[in-house]
């Protein structure tokens, strides 16, 4: 009979168990990164009064209650949004890691965490609220390139290095990182009507000038017109010629060279003491009377105001009204000068570091030579340098694009202030390789558009100083640096487990491996660290917190069917009890 009362005995002390684990959850309900825990029971072992035979079914007493296990419930917590850079919450599977600070070794000895309210300590360690120090790995100081990077695996994306404690102390200043490239992309105006032009040059050809309202000129073979340099006496009749096809009785241009040669000729001809330059600072042709008494009486017109003139006169009315400028009187020592000549332009600004982390101008000029063809001239516009290989031309198709044949320059760069020289790719293309990679429209390209710069960038960096550090949701801890460039100096490490309810708590909302949590082999090699978005792993959600998945409302609930189950429990104690009192008044 007093089986009973151990019975309902046990079963009060097994139940506390249970109220205890509820309690626990509820306590719990604001505790970053917790996971409730479930009570499980089973009975106990029986009693068998009669065996079973065939028809007749087995007699058997139970002995009670046990508390079976106890299981962490590993869902997802809600997650909190916070103004914390350091605050870190994973979405998915896995855990932190933090160093078991009884550990002597670096890459041994760790617990594990949901909870991801770290910071920096005053040693710059990144740690949990109790101090223990977050793991993943460091970066290094790349030899070349830009900053700090994180050496890894390329085939699984995992870092290759050991996990350690992170810790940024060495990460405080980035050394400068001299510029190894620039690229852009850009458009250069092929059209007759340009808002961006500069002061043409004496080689260049006239069937590409433009005026000084950047319209083009629209010159081309068989235009022509006539000059007197002796008030009418003479006239001297220019035509444009491409291909060697001029009319007979006028003398051929091609370049405003060619102009001013045919120019010079004719007035020694004539005897006049008048020399025709191209001044480089007007950008005009430029008629100097050289003799110190007699005035120099020039004229312009058209070539059909000529009616003895016998071939075609094809009147070009823009470069009539340039040259016209030419038209009047000369005194000793003077000159006169054409309307400025001008040619489709663009430039590219841009910049680069030097080893020594200064900053220092390039403009990538571009001028129009031909149809479908710009040349380039790439130039330290401060003077604090010089460059060679800087030069060069590309063409464009019908359609615009660069020709695939077209390459980008490495100019040579030496600079006044003792940095190291620099061999700067000129990324026509503005593609990885500096070449073209199966599309002609990537860098520069020539449409009827205006001309303008809608990219460009360049490696290379000054040094700078870590003003602040934030995580990605890669996992990455990314220094953000004074230059205005931000790397990644560590990497948290996520571990994930085959059987995470193997795990035991520790306190502090930490975990301790067991050697029920994976096998012995994935214990010992550490093949279940891993990171972020890898391997089952979840995701990293930066300045988050993941809150306790325990349910008020669940938990309250279970606290009244435990209740019930205790005062039922109570009430078998009781009745055993006056069975047995009443067993002794019998005796009695």
């Amino acid at each position: 009979m007093d089986s009973g009362l151990y019975i309902s005995g046990n079963a009060l002390l097994v139940g506390q168990s249970g109220v205890n684990n509820i309690s626990n959850n509820i306590a719990n309900i604001n505790t970053i990164g917790y996971k409730r825990t479930r009570s499980t029971f089973s009975d106990l072992l029986y009693q068998t009064i009669k065996g079973s035979e065939s028809g007749v079914n087995p007699a058997q007493l139970g002995y009670g209650v046990k508390l079976a296990s106890t299981d962490t419930i590993f869902n997802q917590g809600e997650l909190l949004s916070t103004d914390k850079n350091t605050d870190v919450a994973l979405e998915g599977d896995g855990f932190f890691m933090v160093k078991n600070p009884q550990s002597a070794a670096d890459n041994e000895g760790f617990y594990f965490t949901r909870a991801g309210d770290f910071s920096f300590d005053a040693d710059n360690n990144l740690v949990s609220p109790n101090g223990n120090k977050v793991v993943g790995w460091l970066a290094d100081l790349n030899q070349q390139g830009s900053g700090y990077s994180i050496p890894t695996d390329p085939a699984t994306n995992i870092p290759t290095g050991n996990i350690q404690p992170i810790n940024i102390d060495s990460y405080g200043n980035v050394p400068a990182i001299a510029s190894t490239y620039i690229r852009f992309k850009a458009n250069l105006n092929s059209g007759s009507e340009v808002k961006e032009y500069a002061k043409a040059a004496q080689t260049d050809n006239l069937n590409v000038l433009f005026d000084a309202s950047g319209s083009s000129l629209n010159v081309v073979d068989g235009d022509n017109f006539q000059v007197s340099y002796n008030g009418g006496t003479s006239w001297h009749t220019y035509e444009y010629d491409s291909d060697s096809n001029a009319q007979s009785g006028t003398e051929a241009f091609k370049s405003i060279d060619d102009l001013i040669n045919d120019m010079n000729a004719d007035m020694a001809s004539d005897g006049i003491d008048a020399a025709a330059s191209f001044s480089s600072s007007t950008g005009a042709i430029q008629i100097d009377n050289t003799s110190s008494t007699q005035d120099a009486n020039i004229m312009v017109r058209p070539t059909s105001n000529d009616t003895s003139f016998t071939g075609s006169a094809n009147d070009n009315q823009k470069l009539n009204t340039i040259m016209e400028n030419l038209n009047q009187v000369i005194p000793p020592q003077e000159h006169v000068n054409t309307q400025r000549l001008n040619i489709a332009a663009h430039t590219v600004h841009s910049i680069f570091y030097d080893s020594i982390g200064d900053k220092h101008n390039v403009d990538v000029i571009f001028k129009k030579s031909a149809p479908n063809q710009w040349n380039y001239n790439i130039d330290l516009p401060d003077a604090d340098g010089s460059a060679a290989n800087n030069t060069g031309s590309v063409s464009f198709d019908s359609n615009g694009g660069l020709m695939a044949a077209s390459s980008s320059p490495i100019v040579n760069i030496n600079l006044n202030n003792g940095a190291d020289p620099v061999n700067l790719l000129v990324n026509l293309w503005n593609t990885d390789s500096g070449a073209y990679e199966g599309n002609q429209f990537s860098g520069i390209t020539q449409f009827s558009l205006d001309s303008g710069t809608s990219y460009q960038t360049q490696d290379g960096a000054a040094s700078g100083e870590l003003n602040s550090v934030e995580t990605d949701y890669q996992g990455n801890v990314n220094g953000i640096y004074s230059n205005g460039r931000s790397y990644s100096i560590a990497k948290l490490a996520i571990a994930k487990f085959t059987n995470p309810q193997g795990l035991k708590r520790v306190g502090n909302s930490m975990f301790g491996i067991t050697p029920n949590t994976d096998s012995k082999s994935a214990i010992d090699s550490l093949s279940y660290v891993g990171v972020a978005n890898q391997g089952g792993r979840g995701s990293i959600m930066p300045s988050h917190l993941e809150m306790s998945n325990a349910d008020l409302s669940e938990e309250l609930t279970s606290m009244i069917v435990y209740q019930r189950g205790f005062q039922a429990n109570s009430e078998g104690i009781k009745t055993v009890d006056q069975m047995i009192q009443t067993a002794i008044q019998l005796k009695r």
